[in-house]
């Protein structure tokens, strides 16, 4: 488990967001990191894609 501190005017962006997408602070977490673990990974070539199906 996780702890973190926000400033109110994150707490209040958060807030929102958990609303609009309706999901908890965790699954929205879990997403976040996995889409940004995804956009940091060196892009696969072509060939490289074809293979991994």
């Amino acid at each position: 488990m996780m702890s973190i501190n926000l400033d109110s005017d994150t707490e209040k962006c958060l807030v929102t967001i958990l609303a609009q997408e309706n999901t908890t602070s965790s699954e929205l977490i879990e997403r976040l990191l996995r889409e940004y673990w995804e956009s940091i990974q060196p892009k696969k070539n072509f060939l490289e894609r074809l293979l991994s199906m």
